[in-house]
């Protein structure tokens, strides 16, 4: 009974008061009832002390079957509305569109990867169960904040948020959620809001045998919901790390007291994980709302900062330039309230390629040293890595960014590249291909497939794929350009690419440029030489453009020409120090895209 009067005032939002008067008044009543049970009974004539009943005239046997029916009534009703109360719940929340599978073969982890011999855990969103949508942000945020205090754990292997909040509105099974998320065990619960008080449940669960192995419910007031978040993803955390056999120092909530910036600072984050141009740029948005509501937001600051330093590698709203002195601005606020933020030296490495790269990789030594299980983290310092030609690195952080992080599209994405600047061909169209099933209809996400597909000449496929995105958006442009000339220069026709090239040349510089200077020149000195590519690349080195620095297009200058000129160029500031680390990193003779020029 007091069952199905808890969810009933649940629904109606009723004062917390009232459901203990129920309560108060069930205990106060048990004994009176028994007590007149015990001395009384009701007969034919009415209700009668027993011992004036003559035994063989007792109806009791009558009365208790009516009462075991009347039992099993209000058990069946109780256990409809607990049924109700899961599953109706769960499905009134809209489910985000369902994720592919992953389709590629286990891969190989080496000592240096995310999986050697370490307990792994995936936090879930905590379903919120209660009428109130808007409780939707704690819910979301408890699991988040979760996230975070398990990652600080070294001896843990924690899925990224990317990934774990892809199951977020599912009943999927926690063992194929586990295969997805490569975990051995899956934190899930729920939080339920009625009036003033909180419940939250947590379950922690082995993935193999599906056995639960701790859970707890915690019960507050809502009198201060960050000192709650806080008060009960430490309690948790100790828990699981005293049941998973690992041992933290876990601190307390980093983020903020101002509850609308941390609503918008999740929301901003939601924006990041997706990428593309259109996305950051709404996530840049928030992120610069986030600080102006708490300026002491360091975690807000260095979003904001990493949104900035990739936004030039998705379109040409943001120039290098323009991200270099933002990003300063952004990581000085970020450090300055913590300096342990880890972000925020990645994003300050991104962008320092003005400075000398032993400075910049000091950056990310730093930051992966901080957070050696945070997946942005590893998958920046891959880039780095690749920049300097240190393609096995390279590939190892990359696949530990895959381990912490399966479900992320971007990830594949940037392995692809990893393999393809090695000429990998194959292995990097596998990678390629799920990059593109993550995320269907994306051109971002389609770009390492079809860079994939030309690169081992399946010329036929590439066009259809090309095609599948063709008329496109001005903010798309960009890619399609990319793909046709790439597959005109593997396919050596110097007409087709030269068509498309002058094209692309007659909007360099306007606000509706297809193309940066950097692949233009690539493509140039293809077709007619160094010196004509050289207006074009002194051009790129001056607008800072991050592909500039991408090994695919000019790993070492002396592989493509011996011209004083060319030779010359890449000893300026900055290039001969990135020239000298990649000659030191080389570990093939050939790399990238460049190839011989045809005989004329």
């Amino acid at each position: 009974l007091l069952q199905a009067i808890d969810f009933g005032l649940d629904i109606i939002s009723a004062p917390n008061w009232v459901m203990q008067v129920f309560f108060l008044a069930s205990i106060v009543g048990l004994p009176v009832v028994l007590i007149f049970a015990w001395v009384f009974e009701m007969t034919p004539e009415g209700l009668k002390r027993e011992s004036e009943i003559d035994p063989g005239q007792s109806i009791t046997r009558v009365t208790s079957q009516k009462l075991d029916r009347t039992i099993i009534t209000f058990l069946a009703f109780a256990v409809v509305l607990l049924l109700g109360e899961r599953f109706i719940t769960q499905d009134s929340a809209p489910a985000p569109a369902p994720t592919p599978e992953i389709v590629m073969e286990e891969t190989t982890v080496t000592d240096e990867t995310a999986g050697n011999n370490l307990r792994s855990v995936a936090v879930l969103p905590f379903v919120n169960m209660s009428s109130d949508p808007e409780q939707e942000y704690f819910s979301d945020g408890l699991s988040e904040e979760l996230l975070n205090r398990l990652a600080q754990n070294d001896q843990l292997r924690v899925a990224a948020r990317t990934s774990s909040f892809q199951f977020k509105g599912k009943n999927q099974d926690i063992a194929d959620i586990g295969r997805q998320l490569k975990v051995d065990h899956v934190l899930e619960g729920s939080v339920r809001k009625a009036a003033n008080r909180l419940r939250i449940t947590a379950q922690l669960i082995q993935v193999d045998s599906g056995y639960h192995l701790w859970s707890e419910t915690y019960e507050r007031e809502i009198d201060d919901v960050f000192a709650i978040q806080d008060d009960i993803a430490l309690a948790i955390t100790r828990a699981l790390e005293a049941e998973l056999g690992t041992d933290s120092k876990t601190s307390g909530n980093d983020l903020t007291d101002n509850l609308q910036a941390y609503q918008v600072y999740l929301q901003a984050r939601y924006f990041l994980a997706k990428r593309g141009e259109a996305n950051m740029l709404k996530a840049n948005e928030l992120f610069e709302r986030a600080v102006s509501l708490d300026p002491g937001f360091s975690k807000a600051w260095s979003g904001l900062a990493y949104n900035i330093s990739l936004l030039p590698s998705y379109g040409a709203t943001v120039t290098a330039n323009e991200a270099w002195e933002r990003v300063k601005v952004a990581t000085e606020q970020a450090i300055h309230y913590d300096p342990n933020n880890a972000e925020a030296y990645v994003a300050l490495g991104r962008i320092n390629i003005q400075n000398e790269f032993s400075e910049t990789q000091k950056l990310y030594e730093k930051a992966y040293e901080m957070a050696p299980n945070d997946a942005d983290v590893a998958n920046l310092y891959a880039d780095f890595m690749m920049q300097v030609g240190d393609f096995p690195a390279a590939e190892r952080l990359e696949q530990k960014t895959l381990e912490l992080d399966p479900l992320a599209a971007v990830h594949y994405s940037d392995i692809t590249f990893v393999m393809l600047v090695q000429r990998r061909y194959e292995e990097g169209l596998e990678y390629g291909r799920v990059s593109a099933s993550l995320e269907p209809g994306v051109p971002d996400r389609a770009d390492p497939m079809i860079a994939g597909l030309i690169a081992n000449g399946y010329y036929d496929e590439a066009v259809r794929e090309i095609n599948k995105f063709e008329p496109s958006s001005v903010s798309h442009q960009f890619l399609i350009d990319w793909w046709w000339c790439l597959l005109y220069f593997q396919q050596d026709d110097e007409q087709g690419l030269r068509v498309k090239l002058d094209s692309i040349i007659e909007t360099l510089g306007t606000d509706v440029a297809h193309m940066d200077y950097t692949l233009v020149a690539f493509f140039t000195a293809w077709l007619d030489g160094t010196d004509a590519a050289l207006p074009f690349l002194s051009k790129a080195y001056e607008n800072n453009e991050y592909s500039f620095y991408w090994p695919e297009y000019f790993y070492l200058p002396e592989q493509i020409s011996e011209d004083p000129d060319w030779l010359a160029f890449w000893q300026q500031p900055r290039l001969a120090g990135l020239i000298e680390m990649r000659r030191a990193n080389q570990t093939q003779e050939r790399v990238g895209w460049w190839k011989e020029p045809p005989v004329r």
